[in-house]
């Protein structure tokens, strides 16, 4: 092998070893950037270019966003004392913290409300129309941890547009960026 050729083979080995220990390094692959979140509750999920993580409101734990106005927020789920099936008080904690929403959003407008399963998971999960004018849809989903009698989860507040793939609000979390955070979250620090 010519000299020129043995340094060109060595130049691009040595770009893929600095590349590799890089993508492994920052937990980014070709399936996207892993999120691993030991504490307060142990969580993970991936997401893709061109969605990005930027620094969380006060009361997140992650907040995701993508170019077209799409977000993701990972927040604390508490839920009150209860008796019987999660199932029970979730629909109760989902109308409230519905009503809260419209705070930020007073045009909100309830599309499809009902259970939810996230990796075997089950939750509670709202669609909803953030703002007709503007054409922002939103989904909220609550979802404990498993176990029972457990108290504890996450609540994820998803929104987009139609340029992020949400064309109605049921599409939120289905279509667009956000569906690989969305539907790669799991408990726990492995992840899929």
């Amino acid at each position: 092998m010519p000299r020129g050729t043995r340094t060109a083979a060595i130049v691009v080995l040595a770009a893929i070893v600095i590349g590799a220990a890089y993508l492994l390094a920052t937990g980014t692959s070709a399936n996207g950037t892993h999120v691993v979140r030991e504490e307060p509750i142990a969580y993970n999920l991936r997401y893709e270019s061109p969605v990005r993580e930027i620094t969380p409101a006060p009361g997140e734990w992650l907040h995701l966003e993508g170019p077209d106005r799409e977000s993701m927020a990972v927040a604390p789920l508490e839920l009150p004392d209860y008796e019987g099936d999660v199932g029970g008080v979730l629909p109760i904690v989902g109308a409230r913290e519905l009503e809260a929403l419209k705070q930020r959003f007073p045009d909100l407008e309830p599309v499809e409300e009902g259970k939810a399963r996230i990796n075997k998971v089950a939750g509670y999960s709202l669609a909803f129309r953030a703002d007709r004018e503007q054409r922002l849809y939103g989904r909220l989903v609550l979802l404990p941890r498993p176990g029972q009698g457990t108290r504890t989860g996450v609540m994820m507040l998803l929104l987009a547009t139609p340029d992020a793939g949400a064309n109605k609000a049921v599409d939120v979390g289905a279509r667009g960026p956000l569906k690989t955070p969305y539907r790669s979250f799991r408990f726990g620090t492995e992840g899929p």
